[in-house]
């Protein structure tokens, strides 16, 4: 699993960094984007930690399609096949709200 943001070095790491200082450690989130990447992330970790098992799961399914019935149509995961599920749907959001939060040129 190198170069996944489950090990902490995913292709936009560097922004997940700077743009979870934003995210509360409990409460809600005013900001819209920073509320999509902290629900992204707690899906993301649902996944890598439990296999999707919590009730964050319907999350799962909204961020990243298709790994949901991948995990729960096989006997044992094939966690590289999760990784080419979930790492680019998670590139795409990361990048989304750096942008909206200007860390990326649009």
């Amino acid at each position: 699993m190198n170069g996944t943001y489950w090990n902490g070095n995913g292709t936009y790491q560097g922004f997940v960094d700077k743009l979870s200082e934003e995210i509360p450690i409990e409460g809600p989130v005013e900001d819209k984007a920073i509320d999509r990447l902290r629900r992204a992330i707690n899906a993301y970790y649902d996944i890598f930690n439990n296999g999707g098992c919590n009730s964050v799961s319907r999350k799962v399914a909204y961020f990243f399609p298709g790994v949901m019935s991948y995990i729960n149509s096989t006997y044992k995961i094939d966690w590289s096949v999760v990784e080419e599920m979930t790492e680019p749907k998670m590139d795409e959001i990361i990048l989304k709200v750096a942008k909206k939060k200007g860390l990326v040129n649009a």
